[in-house]
């Protein structure tokens, strides 16, 4: 085995002189300043895989990245670099490596199982929450501030909020200088652990507030020995907090970043977290990434020559240098007369490049559309005639036949599908419809995009739905529960989607309008009153179409298209050529802003003197630094004097003014010199590979299924009794957590599982003692579980201890990932004898539940093989035996999980991954599958048979003995 200790053997690997001295410095606390381009991922991987080759524990690091693709690319990195050096890539099922956000749940779902009950807020239903709670926040009372505007109020408060929980502010000083505001903050936290709700900030600032009270949240952050942060210039104060409680207990630090590259000081990063690193951890070593691998040295001089000039001294100190000063390259600033010709010049200049000769460590191809970014500071944002200020540029690619991708612009609800289901919500909204106005609904929006429109039935939907919404609600009337992914359901039956072929690319925009439709059931109980309704309807008009990024951007791989971008959007990536465009005043740079939020303007001053909540001249030219940076070989900058409607002319942004080399050139007419054509070949870009266990499930089950779920993104209905399956296992989950040394009587598991009950999509009866409804007799039946699991099964409790354990299994071209019911046997001197893999499933077995029809074997059978795979080789615990607990019959039924079944598991899943990335996709309908399929209304059914070329993985063994998967 090749162990890797010191900086020499580093540099053996490949590493730079510097890399290798980051990765090898072993100072408690350490900043690595990453300039762009400067290989900080590859610093990251070796870093991990030495601790690994010294001995550290992989379960006592933990990684921390910006974004899940970042992610994804680390674990990739980290992977492979295992490999070289002779370890198991099993460590890395060990080790944590992901977002903030993920860690921070699950740290607290391992100090407090009901963490695992709540349901996380991203940014959409967060404000869906605030639209559903709007007069008992009292947010009405706050509409006078903001010009008595609705969505203005909420965004202000969503604002504060985040505020309020990233920087730790008292509430008690919010209440004490301002009442209301004061008043909606408390209301929306009290509300949240109600409901059981937490959002992205309340995630990190509950975390950090723990690490200073909770033994048990301490204990877990006291098990870790090395901290790694990337992207460290842009954590936000609570983040910050808890990298530092994490310090304290004993971790290692290694924070990554670029100061430069500071661009989210609007949403709460604090850039003096980098700028003031060596002050707040004492003797802290510093280590500088200066050569840049990514461009050509005239895009790195000029770039760091902006930077150093526009920022002096309060930027961190660095020499950023080329690699190498590969060709052909070209730099250009130019500035047009009108946007006309600037996006005409633009797309030209796209044209000529296409298939010319790229080359880079040793690949020798043309370039494509992918290579090719167009990135402005908003694409959404409109210019003097209305258009959003993308629109100049598409419609010059789109004459010209170049395909792109708008990422984070434009809006799905303008194309023709999803403005048609819109429209159909905004009619209903307004009560029963006539038939001309229907008929005209269906003639002016639906038929436009759905050919095949059957319009009887779609008279019958409209007429049903019309009357469901707005029928009568009020004392002596049952409540129903409609939902609008059923409502969608409906429609798209009518309108024939399983007969009307539509495009990849819109059945992805009616997958994103499902998603919008989900995120409104996760937080709306129903939306069974013309009210709710019509609050949702406000929804997908004001919040939908800026709160979703909209890209043409496939599920797997990146388009092979020009991007065309925001420059945040575009953060971590590069392009061979880039286009930094609209480089005007008022855009490049823009506007300053100070905080003219909700809260008190003393309270958040010292945030915003850490560079957060305000938009300065440094931000500013941070983003600008940023976006030059992107780019490989060719770096155009481009502005207009004459925008469309404009009033006056521009100058030249000063911005693009201040840039200089001597390979700069400014006359538009100059091409670059030295150009070739080679074949064109998409460039080999690391795809987002299906990972989850549930994931691929979906593909073994059928294709079809997986492509409308994963591929479309398309929704599944709410069914009856959400979230019931994560209560009763959460009860589960409390009684070993709170007799960990005993065993609980019945009577107290059943107290254990009422105290934790909660169900967020079935209202409890208004008269539960003497008309229990649905509600409660989900509880009561959680009690007989949680009870009569405690008598028959106290084994479990004896010398025994239930964890849920996360794990990552490398197979062929993937990391399968998951998380692990054990249960531990442990003998009297406390040492672990021998693991159980146990999976708990709120499902009825019958009498025979081996040949019951209703249980998919292959599936249950096929996780737990997983699970005992990863028990074995990821935590090295020898799993005895694995099975599927029946919860509502309390029956424990045994899985093969031998050999030979744990081998045809992983090859079953290695065939449905590479069948995923072969975009293989076929029907494979079948009678009961069908019946059952969440999307078999919108579905042709035809059967279809796999590539030619794939052979089938062999059978699963299930305890009925082999099934091959259901797909097959």
């Amino acid at each position: 085995m090749k162990k890797v200790f010191e900086k020499s053997d580093l540099q053996a690997e490949g590493l730079t002189e510097e890399q290798a001295a980051a990765a090898a410095d072993d100072s408690p606390a350490i900043l690595c300043i990453a300039c762009a381009g400067s290989g900080k991922s590859q610093t990251l991987a070796y870093r991990i895989a030495r601790l690994l080759s010294l001995g550290v524990p992989a379960s006592s690091i933990v990684a921390i990245t910006f974004t899940e693709k970042a992610a994804d690319s680390i674990k990739r990195r980290v992977a492979k670099v295992l490999a070289q050096t002779g370890q198991s890539v099993n460590l890395i099922g060990q080790m944590y490596i992901g977002t903030i956000h993920a860690f921070c749940r699950n740290v607290l779902g391992d100090a407090d199982a009901i963490f695992r009950q709540y349901d996380v807020l991203d940014g959409n239903r967060f404000m869906l929450y605030l639209m559903s709670r709007y007069y008992e926040l009292g947010i009405a009372e706050l509409r006078d501030r903001f010009n008595g505007k609705y969505f203005a109020t909420l965004k202000e408060v969503r604002n504060a909020w985040n505020i309020y929980r990233d920087e730790g502010l008292s509430l008690e000083g919010i209440e004490a200088r301002d009442a209301e505001v004061g008043f909606t903050l408390r209301g929306i936290e009290r509300c949240l652990q109600r409901d059981q709700f937490i959002d992205f900030a309340s995630i990190v600032r509950e975390t950090a507030d723990r690490a200073k009270t909770d033994d048990r949240v301490r204990h877990r952050l006291a098990a870790i020995s090395h901290l790694l942060i990337d992207e460290y210039q842009d954590v936000s104060g609570s983040q910050e907090e808890l990298i530092s409680a994490a310090h304290e207990l004993g971790a290692h630090i290694f924070v990554v970043g670029d100061d430069d590259q500071s661009i989210y000081g609007w949403r709460g990063a604090h850039v003096s977290n980098i700028l003031q690193f060596a002050d707040r951890y004492p003797g802290a070593s510093e280590h500088v990434l200066a050569t840049n691998f990514r461009s050509t040295r005239a895009i790195v001089a000029a770039s760091n020559a902006f930077i150093a000039a526009q920022l002096g001294p309060q930027r961190l100190h660095k020499l950023p240098k080329e690699h190498k000063d590969l060709g052909p390259r070209h730099f250009g600033v130019h500035y047009f007369e009108y946007r006309e010709d600037e996006a005409q010049w633009v797309a030209d200049r796209i044209a000529q490049l296409l298939g010319t000769t790229y080359e880079k460590d040793g690949e020798v191809r043309g370039l494509t559309p992918g290579d090719f970014a167009v990135l402005m500071r908003s694409t959404k944002e409109p210019e003097q005639d209305g258009n959003p200020r993308h629109t100049a540029f598409t419609k010059e690619l789109e004459a010209r036949g170049i395909r792109y991708t708008l990422n984070a612009g434009g809006s799905v609800f303008d194309r023709p599908a999803v403005a048609a289901l819109r429209q159909t919500f905004i009619a209903l909204q307004e009560g029963a419809l006539t038939r001309p106005q229907a008929l005209h609904l269906i003639d002016t929006y639906v038929r436009p995009a759905f050919p095949c429109v059957d319009v009887n039935k779609t008279y019958r939907v409209l007429s049903e739905w019309g009357r469901r919404i707005h029928a009568p609600t009020g004392p002596g009337t049952v409540r129903q529960r409609l939902f609008p992914q059923a409502l969608l359901g409906d429609l798209l039956e009518a309108f024939d989607l399983a007969g009307s072929a539509l495009a990849d690319d819109v059945m992805r925009d009616i997958g994103l309008f499902s998603r919008m439709l989900q995120d409104v059931e996760g937080v709306y109980l129903s939306i069974d009153s013309g009210n709710r309704f019509a609050s949702v309807v406000r929804f997908l008009e004001r919040v939908a179409p800026e709160g979703y990024d909209v890209t043409t951007e496939d599920i797997v791989s990146r388009p092979d298209a020009v991007m065309v971008s925001t420059v945040h959007q575009v953060k971590g990536l590069e392009f061979p050529v880039v286009f930094v465009v609209d480089v005007v005043p008022g855009r490049f740079p823009g506007r300053r802003s100070s905080y003219r939020g909700a809260l008190p303007a003393d309270l958040i001053q010292p945030a915003v003197q850490r560079g957060a909540y305000a938009n300065t001249r440094e931000a500013e030219a941070r983003l600008f630094y940023t976006a030059l940076t992107r780019a490989e070989r060719y770096l155009y900058i481009s502005g207009a004097k004459n925008l469309p409607e404009g009033k006056r002319a521009n100058k030249q942004s000063e911005f693009a003014a201040a840039l200089g080399d001597v390979e700069l050139v400014k006359d538009s007419d100059l091409s670059p010199s030295g150009l070739t054509q080679s074949p064109p070949r998409q460039r080999d870009d690391e795809t987002t590979l299906p990972t989850s266990f549930s994931d691929v499930k979906y593909y073994l089950h059928c294709p079809m299924d997986y492509r409308f779920r994963k591929g479309y993104g398309f929704s599944p209905p709410v069914p009856e009794l959400f979230g019931y399956g994560r209560v009763v296992h959460v009860a589960i989950e409390k009684l070993h957590e709170q007799f960990a040394s005993s065993v609980p009587t019945a009577a107290q598991a059943s107290a254990v599982a009422e105290e934790n009950f909660h169900l967020k999509h079935i209202a409890p009866s208004r008269d539960p003692q003497t008309r229990p409804g649905a509600y409660e007799r989900a509880k009561e039946k959680a009690k007989d579980i949680a009870a009569s699991y405690a008598v028959e099964f106290e084994d479990d409790f004896a010398h025994q201890r239930q964890v849920e354990v996360r794990f990552e299994i490398p197979a062929q071209g993937c990391l399968i990932t998951g998380s692990i019911d054990l249960l531990m046997r442990y003998d009297e001197r406390g040492e672990i004898v021998e693991a159980h893999v146990i999976d708990f499933k709120t499902m009825e077995g019958g009498d025979e539940p081996e040949a019951n029809p209703a249980l998919d074997w292959r599936e249950l059978s096929l996780q737990v093989q997983l699970y005992a795979k990863a028990a074995r080789e990821v935590f090295g615990e020898n799993a005895a035996t694995g099975s599927i607990h029946l919860l509502k019959d309390n029956k424990r039924v045994n899985v093969p999980i031998g050999d030979e079944a744990v081998s045809s598991a992983i090859r079953n899943v290695e065939w449905a991954v590479q069948g995923i990335l072969a975009r293989d996709y076929p029907m494979r309908p079948s009678q009961q599958k069908c019946a059952e399929c969440d999307f078999g209304r919108l579905c042709p059914k035809v059967q279809q048979p796999f590539r030619k070329e794939v052979g089938m993985p062999p059978p699963i063994q299930t305890p009925s003995g082999p099934f091959m998967a259901a797909a097959i």
